[in-house]
């Protein structure tokens, strides 16, 4: 059981109405990090969203820990989750300027974000005696995320990312004391959901490409590129949602596995719809794909299927289905190299097909296990 008073003390739980509320505002930031990887869609406009992705994410993830641990739906913490939302419109509005050389907004709002999270830990530092611990170690954590973030601000702007990425491997070691600890802060099922709603989110891109795909003026290959992009999509959908129920309970390691390889999960399926809208558009044009534009839906189903590997081994054991999953991802990874002279319809059916098959063998011949753990 969880400190006393917290959320943890109570029966399992679902997402309250304020957190789906919470989570909507994250369809515009994965909307702005898809846009930016469009837009610049070379190795590097590659890193540059990936780098900006992790703190998007993390800013999300730090809200659901909160929540499922110390939420006490009370006027507070109603009023900080939606100042948080204004926080993320507003690093919503900054992604363009952090991957162009002006990113004083992304910084402020994510600061911003970082002390609202620091403000709630201590409350609840204060309020809960039981939880002062782990209330502790949460709050300087986000409290030094915070100083720093605001510290690169001092420096000039090609400087500035490597402030950011010590800031973020603090946050990121900060949760392990949580995730490690013997006293339980958080509820493992509404962890789950909470995940599986941001899932949802960004296979909320694969839509867009596909209603999109379907309008491109008359051409028949752009249509069945975007319907193998949706395809694709309801693939990841079904696996993800088909082999998972919840953050693993028994296995501290495993616990850990799980959560942070969704670090991987999300901007590799955000970076797949960006990659079927880049075949999408070359099809309509009578394009070939160059090797930049084949990479984001190479390079994003690889991430997703290495992350889904490594989460089948810590949740279950190395079996035969994590060796596939990342099989399969060199062979996606291979393909999209070598672009093997593919027209944009052949490229993404191949990529389909290879998604596909891996899903059918794994769903049908591999035992679903415990309803609770399997992935």
């Amino acid at each position: 059981m969880g400190p006393s008073g917290t959320r943890t003390d109570r029966p399992e739980r679902h997402p309250s109405w304020l957190e789906l509320f919470f989570d909507l505002v994250f369809v515009v930031a994965v909307a702005a990090l898809a846009r930016q990887l469009h837009d610049d869609h070379s190795l590097t406009g590659l890193a540059v969203f990936a780098g900006l992705f992790v703190p998007v994410w993390w800013a999300w993830r730090g809200f659901a820990w909160y929540a499922t641990g110390f939420d006490t739906d009370d006027r507070t913490c109603r009023v900080a989750l939606l100042a948080g939302m204004v926080g993320v419109a507003a690093v919503s509005a900054g992604v363009d300027g952090a991957a162009h050389g002006d990113s004083k907004t992304f910084v402020i709002a994510y600061a911003g974000l970082l002390s609202v999270l620091a403000a709630l830990y201590a409350r609840t530092w204060w309020r809960f005696p039981a939880a002062r611990p782990l209330a502790a170690r949460q709050g300087i954590g986000y409290s030094l995320g915070t100083v720093l973030w605001l510290a690169s601000l001092l420096l000039e702007e090609d400087l500035r990312p490597i402030v950011w990425g010590v800031a973020m491997l603090l946050l990121i070691a900060t949760p392990i004391v949580v995730l490690l600890a013997p006293q339980r802060a958080y509820d493992a099922a509404h962890i789950a959901e909470r995940y599986g709603l941001f899932t949802i989110i960004v296979l909320g891109e694969s839509v867009v490409v596909t209603v999109s795909g379907l309008d491109t003026g008359g051409s028949v290959a752009a249509a069945l590129v975007a319907l193998l992009g949706f395809m694709i999509a309801a693939t990841i959908w079904w696996v993800y949602f088909g082999r998972y129920r919840s953050l693993p309970e028994v296995d501290a390691l495993a616990r850990f596995v799980w959560a942070q390889a969704h670090l991987l999960i999300f901007p590799g399926i955000t970076a797949a719809a960006v990659g079927v809208a880049f075949a999408v558009e070359a099809a309509a044009a009578d394009h070939a794909l160059t090797l930049a534009d084949r990479l984001p839906l190479g390079a994003g189903l690889v991430a997703y299927l290495i992350a889904m590997g490594m989460i089948r081994a810590a949740t279950r054991h190395l079996d035969w289905v994590a060796f596939m999953r990342v099989a399969v991802a060199g062979t996606i990874l291979a393909v999209a190299l070598a672009g093997l002279r593919l027209a944009p319809l052949r490229f993404v059916a191949v990529i389909a097909a290879l998604l596909v098959a891996e899903a059918a063998i794994e769903m049908t011949r591999s035992a679903p296990g415990h309803m609770r753990d399997d992935t």
